[in-house]
């Protein structure tokens, strides 16, 4: 079994003036990632949680260990659909996944889980456990624009998340065209992974906005906005 790849990573908050401006500054000194066209695409995800917000809490908290498990599409496409399992150990981690048809999707959304046994990878059994042991629900979908920058030495990818938006009723993620509630802050998040080292260069290109760095996810900034 594969042992997973821990990545550093680093968040931050910006005003959309400043992703603006450092969007503009970042396509001048890094390619955009060339598995995508024109300048980035649409992300949904839905994001599953345990009755008592055990992954809320551990983030609001600031735990040094936290997981979580969501559902992602992308451009609205049903057609590919990922299940996927993030694992923070204090300013590093990793990311498993596995793909799921859009029938799949469907049956966990009406508690149907037993078909998960089935499947070979082992995210889908660590999910089915994480169902049945911690009694993980859909909780809210969060919606964003992704423009993504790569950089090879250091396996650099730095991500700009804007035009963040959430929605209340996970039933509804198979959908197109949700009528989704804006971030009212209008704030953008900028994501910074790499493996051993950062390339200088980089976080001088990135302090010339002064971005505030932060803990929390757009999971976390989902459900402080739908009051949870």
């Amino acid at each position: 079994m594969k042992e997973p790849c821990y990545r550093h990573e680093l968040k931050y908050l910006l005003s959309p003036e400043k992703a603006e401006i450092l969007s503009k500054r970042l396509e001048k000194f890094l390619p955009r990632d060339p598995h995508v066209r024109g300048k980035g695409y649409t992300i949904r995800s839905l994001y599953f949680d345990s009755f008592n917000d055990e992954a809320l809490q551990d983030n609001l908290m600031g735990a040094a260990l936290r997981e979580k498990f969501r559902i992602r599409l992308y451009e609205e496409d049903f057609t590919l659909i990922r299940l996927e399992k993030k694992v923070k150990h204090l300013s590093q981690g990793f990311k498993e996944s596995g793909l799921l048809t859009p029938l799949e999707t469907s049956w966990i959304l009406e508690g149907r889980y037993e078909f998960l046994k089935e499947k070979k990878e082992r995210i889908f059994l660590d999910f089915y456990m994480a169902l049945r042991g911690k009694l993980l629900r859909p909780k809210v979908i969060i919606t964003y624009d992704r423009e993504p920058f790569m950089w090879e030495a250091g396996n650099v990818r730095i991500t700009l998340d804007r035009n963040i938006r959430f929605y209340r009723n996970p039933m509804d993620f198979l959908k197109k065209n949700l009528c989704c509630l804006p971030d009212e802050k209008r704030k953008a998040l900028l994501e910074v992974k790499y493996d051993g080292f950062l390339p200088s260069f980089i976080p001088e290109i990135l302090t010339g906005e002064n971005p505030l760095q932060t803990a929390h996810s757009k999971y976390v900034l989902g459900r402080l906005a739908l009051d949870y």
